[in-house]
């Protein structure tokens, strides 16, 4: 009887739950791995051995939200699990939490120096030009130390390419894939660097070679299919994730990602399908809901998305993501307060999240709130000099602040930045226009125009210097040389329309009012442009048809409006 009693004490329990978990981890059977680990946990809710491998086994099926929960538990109660805090460093890098990713690899490092895992931590920590020089001067003094192994050259070639050293890079990765033909990080960061190019022939290979030397359930897959996706390829990238969800559909990223590109394309009822196995296989998996509550935004159906954003946050409660889409939530459903307030969370999480930030400056600018615009977004454009819609903001929010000769400053910082952008010069032009000077404005869309041919707001802008000028039939010209250059459009058709009412050609106005909503039945203008056309011939009957198609078209439109 005595050794019945201590075959079932709980510590017994646990350490027979912990051995049958670490059997199924080293055979990569981690789901199993995960329910032996949590029965342990119930027994002994502490247990640093249990927290720590139930990290891990996420971290493998690529649960990080989970994985970070269990992890940072597990630093908490074993500090000097090295590990562990290499496995929290990479998860700070996916969350762009370059201080924390930092922080880690820099205790990892002062107790092993030349910890390979560590020193690549830090070059994908490097945030800023200094760090990045700093991770690259780490990274040499290691080499020879290391023998110079073919990952670290791929790290090195990354920080190259930050550093715009792209022939350097170039022979880094070079020389790595010679020294091991079979390594997967080095075919794909060719690929990468490639895809920087604009060498598609040889991304494709690349990706390809990285994926034949990768497992079938392997980041390498998935790394193949993103690019097909990016290459607007979805039926091969379809096709690549097909082979992997048949063959091993434990793989949870592959539906993951199927269902990515079913929301992408606007085939909800393909995303829920997609997600039902990740559903089956992790009830909880944090990506999985994300993605869910996102089809529910596509679907337009703000709460049930609002009610699976907050079933992320009650899992994981800094995790900045979830706390971003539920700002976009709480936008689709009109609380503009709450939003501000999520996306204010996003920021205190993930300071480098540049789409809450640039979302919170719109909203601050919408509400007037202007110099909080401002002060955010001079931060912004300062430590990411090439954001382009930082300096699109920064300006508009100086000119709402009735500082036109400041946005101009700013519209023209933008201009050198991306000359080739036609929203450079029309911003320039807009500026111009702000200060009274006409004639340089006009330049200066017109380069706006000439770079994208059908460019409505420069166009808009331009006709509307014409229709000032008092020259109506020059800017009907325009919007027709502009309709031939660049095909027919709604919006131009419905420009023509409004110049056309502006010389009292009714038929003519209204002609291009219809014409602009057979191009685009949603274009509000047009139908509200046709309403005030029938309004002022008397005729109320298609006045008040067109208000209520107005209506259908955009259910967000009041009817005083129309």
């Amino acid at each position: 009887m005595l050794g019945f009693g201590c075959a079932r004490s709980p510590e017994a329990q646990t350490a027979r739950y912990l051995d049958r978990g670490d059997s199924y981890l080293k055979k990569a059977r981690y789901r199993e791995a995960i329910i032996e680990y949590e029965n342990a946990l119930r027994i002994q809710r502490t247990d640093p051995r249990a927290t720590r491998q139930l990290g891990l086994a996420h971290y493998q099926l690529g649960e990080f939200g989970q994985a970070a929960r269990y992890l940072l538990k597990a630093e908490e109660l074993a500090p000097d699990q090295l590990d562990v805090r290499l496995k929290l460093g990479a998860l700070y890098i996916l969350d762009r939490r370059w201080k924390e990713a930092q922080a880690e690899a820099d205790y990892v490092l002062a107790r092993d120096p030349r910890n390979l895992e560590a020193l690549l931590l830090v070059a994908d920590a490097a945030a800023t030009a200094e760090e990045v020089e700093s991770a690259v001067q780490r990274l040499e003094a290691t080499r020879t130390a290391l023998g110079d192994p073919p990952r670290l050259r791929v790290a090195l070639a990354n920080l190259h390419v930050r550093k715009q050293d792209v022939t350097g890079a170039e022979s880094l990765l070079q020389g790595a894939v010679q020294e091991d033909p079979k390594s997967i990080e080095a075919h794909a960061a060719l690929a990468e660097l490639d895809l920087l190019k604009g060498d598609h022939a040889s991304v494709e290979r690349e990706f390809q070679a990285a994926a034949a030397l990768a497992p079938l359930a392997s980041p390498a897959r998935i790394r193949l299919a993103h690019y097909f996706v990016l290459a607007r390829r979805s039926a091969d990238a379809r096709r690549v994730l097909g082979e992997v969800t048949a063959k091993a559909p434990r793989y949870l990223p592959a539906w993951r990602l199927l269902a990515e590109i079913a929301l992408a394309e606007g085939r909800l009822d393909d995303a829920d399908k997609a997600l039902k196995p990740v559903f089956k296989r992790n009830p909880q998996d944090l990506d999985g809901h994300l993605l869910k509550g996102r089809v529910f935004l596509a679907r337009k159906s703000s709460e049930l998305a609002i009610l699976e954003f907050q079933q992320v946050l009650k899992l994981e409660p800094r995790l900045a993501a979830a706390h971003y889409q539920l700002a976009l939530a709480h936008l689709q459903g009109g609380n503009v307060q709450q939003a501000k307030a999520e996306l204010k969370e996003t920021i205190t999480i993930s300071p480098d999240h540049v789409e809450a930030r640039l979302r919170l400056a719109q909203l601050n600018l919408e509400a007037g709130a202007v110099d909080p615009a401002i002060e955010d977004m001079t931060r912004l454009v300062a430590a990411q000099p090439r954001l382009l819609e930082g300096y699109v903001l920064l300006g508009a929010a100086h000119l709402q602040k009735n500082e036109p000769g400041k946005a101009l400053e700013i519209y023209r910082k933008l201009a050198a930045v991306a000359p080739k952008d036609p929203r450079s010069p029309y911003l320039v032009g807009i500026g111009l226009l702000a200060e009274g000077k006409l004639a340089e404005a006009r330049k200066s869309l017109e380069t706006a125009l000439a770079l994208a041919p059908g460019y409505i707001d420069a166009l808009a802008q331009l006709v509307r210097l014409d229709l000032l000028d008092k020259k109506p039939e020059a800017a009907v010209g325009r919007v027709r040389q502009q309709i031939e250059a660049a095909g027919d459009s709604g919006g131009p058709q419905e420009l023509l329309g409004g110049v056309l009412e502006t010389q009292q050609k009714s038929e003519l106005a209204e002609a291009a009012y219809l014409r602009a909503i057979e191009l685009e039945p949603g274009l509000m203008g047009a139908y509200l442009g046709l309403a005030q056309l029938y309004t002022r011939a008397g005729r109320l009957d298609l006045a008040l048809l067109k208000a209520d198609e107005a209506l259908k078209a955009n259910p967000a439109t009041s009817r005083s409006s129309c």
